[in-house]
């Protein structure tokens, strides 16, 4: 009986193409420290902001107030310079 190594058996192998295959060929996918695999305090600040922008529109809607019209163009602004300047796209888990 002859023995194989079933790690490099083709049988066991993901389609090529599959997402498992691609998440294999991606080493520093899974490299780094718990802290790093879950975004940095600028993506979360980014988002924040977005968020704040977006319920803040929702509340100048209906009250027509000029003042939170202009912080929800502020917030959102911010927020996406703020996800730009962290990479926030580079961050795919």
């Amino acid at each position: 009986m002859e023995s194989k190594d079933t790690a490099v058996d083709d049988d066991d192998r993901p389609a090529p193409g599959s997402l498992t295959e691609q998440f294999a060929a991606r080493p520093e996918a899974t490299a780094g420290t718990r802290a790093a695999q879950r975004g940095n305090a600028g993506s979360w600040v980014a988002v924040s902001m977005i968020i704040l922008g977006f319920a803040l529109g929702a509340c100048a809607l209906p009250t027509h107030w000029l003042i939170l019209w202009i912080l929800t163009g502020v917030a959102l602004v911010v927020g996406g310079i703020r996800a730009l300047t962290s990479r926030i796209m580079e961050q795919a888990h």
